[in-house]
């Protein structure tokens, strides 16, 4: 049979299966995604118990890691984990950015310290929900419904 033998029902040559290996599983999609959406919940976590210098840098630490993490694998992942990158970045820039701001509402009006309090509560709240919620359909390697929106 020569080597030129081109025809429609001939089946190309099947690939071997490249399965993800590594440790614990982080280098797996599924365990990138859970990575991100753990430090996410940690570091908002930390930023409500710490919140003094220097204990807040651990926070501050975490979420940047939350974020290098995130970002580096934004575009690389699977289809369904990229939407959870893209969820947990959302999640970690509007929460801190809220936070900021109410800092900054305390720093310049000290009456309304007790106000930031309540915002940070509640910015914490929220981030922690949504990323628990998500955190479930990453294990079970399901895409967020909406990445873009401010619930889950």
């Amino acid at each position: 049979m020569p080597s030129d033998n081109v025809t429609p029902f001939r089946r190309p040559p099947k690939k071997p299966v490249v399965r993800q290996q590594g440790g614990l599983g982080l280098k797996s999609h599924r365990g990138k995604v859970i990575l991100a959406h753990l430090l996410t919940i940690a570091a908002f976590v930390l930023n409500f118990f710490l919140s003094t210098p220097p204990w807040s840098f651990l926070a501050l630490g975490v979420a940047i890691a939350a974020v290098v993490l995130v970002y580096s694998n934004r575009g690389e992942a699977m289809p369904w984990a990229n939407t959870h990158h893209e969820h947990a970045l959302r999640t970690l820039i509007i929460g801190y950015s809220i936070n900021v701001l109410a800092s900054l509402l305390g720093l310049v009006v000290g009456a309304l310290v007790i106000v930031g309090f309540y915002i940070t509560v509640a910015v914490t709240i929220w981030a922690v929900l949504r990323a628990l919620i998500v955190l479930v359909l990453g294990a079970m390697r399901k895409p967020v419904p909406n990445p873009h929106g401010w619930l889950v």
